[in-house]
């Protein structure tokens, strides 16, 4: 049989010291050896499409792995050598040669191939029990790390983004081969790129395909390479910080008020004189951080939604590392619930707000990133006569996409706590908003945030004794956040605060001068 099994891989161009390259240290097991037959019984088990996906999990060289999967799907069958009388698949050409080689750990790499692949009916009945196979075969670890990790994406993409991401390898490689298996592209690409890792490569692609869900789950898992700049093992300052980069901020600013006359819960509301100070310093600040700034005055509740959820689209892309919503409006706690009220006096929940940046399902680029929330509003308590106390129930758990918390990482700053009014000064803008951007100005650049908050609760507690204000963040953050200043964003924050100085100092004067002018005396 090894004359066989030599005469074979030959007419392909193979040898068998090419699929047995390494044999690493045996693993005791209670699984049941391979023999001749089953190898021969798991092959009649693959489909062809499993059989290039086999191929590129367990036949190591990659120049080998892609010739023998060009094989298969040339034969659309899970036999290389179509033509000869004695025809073999895939995993008899492993097994034969393990056998003339004198391997041992070869049959670990199958097995884990096997569930790796989905085949956990064919595990069963070889005797591993679905329980076996998860404990001993989840991680793979006799699969080499950078092919587990570019199979796991292979997984996960639909027909439309194989031919997206086709096209992009096509346009960085030249040319691609005439396949269709995307195992068999990316083996090729593994071949044109043997100068080191092509995660970053990977990655830049997912984020052009703007497929957030699929940047997130190819950076969760490992390359194995210690040169690869996206899986290399983060160093302890690395992983307790999150990433620092460019963000998007939105801001809403309400301004003029009126009541609805067709919503029967619309409120009249005095106009928020002073709010335009607050809107400005915002974005000045985040400026300085390399943010891209949305900025919607005066909207009802159902322009909030609308401005919300196109901005919401608009952090789907990957380049943004964090966001920050900053609503500028008046308040309630209306039946328990805290609400934000539109121009005409109707309220929106402010939880709607939160969920439609922080659930993962629905915002997926933000998971595991930043997003934080700033409302400069009252929770001053209200109610309806004809509410209803919804029944208190604990039986849900939170939804998790990939292994993580769907709403997650978000931490929530308001201006006051619950219950209570907040303060605005008609010409220098809120005591919260205010302190929150000279503290951010100063040091959001060189304190984490958590520390920058408890900086603005003491400033705003501190500020007015005939107006006490207790601002209040909550957080679900799994690591400290720290803004990064650049000299492009340096010089963009400090251009609008000049701007913002000199508009302001320019309207107090006019307005002290009309003053004047009326009041003689």
């Amino acid at each position: 049989m090894d004359v066989a099994i030599e005469d074979i891989l030959r007419k392909v161009g193979v040898s068998s010291d090419d699929l047995i390259s390494h044999d690493g240290p045996h693993f005791a097991n209670d699984f049941p050896d391979i023999d001749q037959p089953t190898a021969q019984w798991i092959d009649h088990q693959l489909d062809w499409q499993d059989a290039v996906s086999f191929a590129f999990l367990v036949v190591q060289k990659d120049e080998v792995a892609l010739q023998l999967s060009r094989l298969i799907e040339n034969n659309k069958r899970n036999i290389i050598n179509l033509q000869d009388s004695n025809q073999i698949g895939i995993v008899q050409v492993i097994n034969l040669s393990a056998e003339k080689h004198g391997a041992i750990s070869w049959q670990i790499r199958v097995y884990q191939a096997l569930f790796l692949i989905g085949y956990k009916k064919v595990l069963y009945d070889l005797g591993i029990d679905d329980e076996d196979a998860e404990r001993k075969f989840h991680g793979g670890i006799q699969i080499k790390s950078d092919r587990a990790l570019l199979f796991k994406l292979c997984q996960e993409l639909e027909m439309n983004d194989q031919a997206r991401l086709v096209q992009l390898l096509k346009d960085k490689l030249g040319s691609v081969l005439p396949v269709t298996m995307m195992e068999s592209h990316f083996l090729h690409l593994l071949l044109s790129c043997k100068e080191g890792p092509i995660c970053q490569f990977v990655k830049s692609c997912l984020q052009m395909m703007q497929r957030a869900d699929l940047v997130n789950i190819f950076e969760q898992d490992s390359c194995g390479k210690n040169t690869c700049k996206i899986h290399a093992r983060k160093t302890e300052t690395e992983e307790e910080y999150y990433e620092q980069g460019p963000g998007l901020c939105v801001i809403i600013n309400q301004k003029i008020f009126y009541p609805d006359p067709s919503h029967p819960l619309a409120t009249k509301l005095e106009d928020r004189l002073g709010t335009d100070r607050d809107r400005d310093e915002l974005q000045a600040t985040f400026l300085l951080f390399g943010a891209d700034c949305l900025i919607f005055n005066d909207l009802t509740h159902e322009e909030m939604q609308d401005r919300l959820e196109s901005a919401a689209e608009k952090a789907a892309n990957a380049v943004y590392c964090w966001v920050a919503v900053c609503v500028l409006s008046h308040g309630r706690r209306l039946n328990g619930v805290d609400e934000i009220l539109g121009c005409n006096g109707v309220g929106f929940d402010r939880k709607k707000i939160i969920n439609m940046f922080a659930d993962a399902s629905r915002c997926p680029n933000l998971q595991k990133k930043p997003k934080l929330f700033f409302f400069q509003a009252c929770r001053g308590n209200e109610s309806t006569a004809t509410a209803k106390q919804a029944s208190i129930a604990s039986d849900c758990a939170v939804k998790s996409i990939g292994g993580w918390p769907a709403i997650s990482d978000y931490m929530v700053a308001s201006a006051t706590i619950e219950d209570f009014v907040s303060f605005r000064s008609t010409i220098d803008g809120s005591f919260f908003i205010r302190h929150l951007c000279e503290e951010l100005q100063k040091h959001g650049h060189q304190k984490s945030l958590a520390d920058i908050m408890i900086r603005v609760n003491n400033k705003v507690a501190s500020y007015r004794a005939d107006f006490p204000s207790m601002p209040e963040h909550k957080s679900t953050m799994t690591k400290k956040f720290q803004f990064k200043r650049t000299r492009e964003s340096t010089i963009d924050g400090i251009e609008k605060k000049i701007k913002n100085g000199l508009f302001y100092h320019l309207q107090n004067q006019f307005i002290t001068e009309r003053i004047k002018m009326g009041n003689p005396n």
